[in-house]
């Protein structure tokens, strides 16, 4: 092999190599997972009450930005007889800080709101501190601040 191929193969590997590795963080802060455990407010879209008070509320998401693969959802236990909860059924669009799609709330365990239009938001912030997410679900038609979820962003995982 000559000199000017081992340099042009070598160079090649080189480059190739260095992509890679600046590729790779890059790919890694696009995949974010996000947990809670201390809901802050629900919000019921029948009635327009609003709840601070609870036993207990847990919220997860998992997503990958700029696509349909998202996973959340969102319980807030008011009291043993009263519990909300969240769930995305349909991504329809994602990015660092939100998740779009249609989403099923429950009231009591009752399907109160049915693929009714909806987006989790203020999901790229650090874990603890204060920060908070919100969920608002309108209806099946329209995007609203309707139905509620707030909680404060207690862990997180970026890769």
């Amino acid at each position: 092999m000559s000199k000017i191929t081992s340099g042009i193969i070598l160079k090649l590997t080189l480059g190739f190599s260095l992509l890679a590795l600046l590729s790779v963080p890059t790919l890694g802060q696009m995949t974010h997972s996000v947990w809670s455990d201390k809901p802050f407010l629900v919000k019921d879209g029948a009635t327009g009450k609003e709840y601070k008070v609870f036993v207990k509320g847990d919220a997860a998401f998992a997503w990958t930005q700029a696509t349909i693969r998202a996973y959340a959802h969102a319980v807030g236990v008011i009291s043993p007889a009263l519990t909300y909860d969240f769930m995305l059924v349909k991504t329809t669009s994602s990015n660092a800080d939100s998740i779009s799609g249609l989403f099923d709330v429950k009231k009591n365990g009752v399907l109160v709101c049915n693929n009714c239009m909806g987006k989790a938001y203020g999901l790229n912030q650090p874990a603890g501190g204060g920060n908070y997410f919100k969920i608002y679900v309108g209806t099946p038609t329209a995007y609203a601040e309707k139905w509620g979820y707030i909680g404060y962003l207690t862990s997180r995982f970026d890769f």
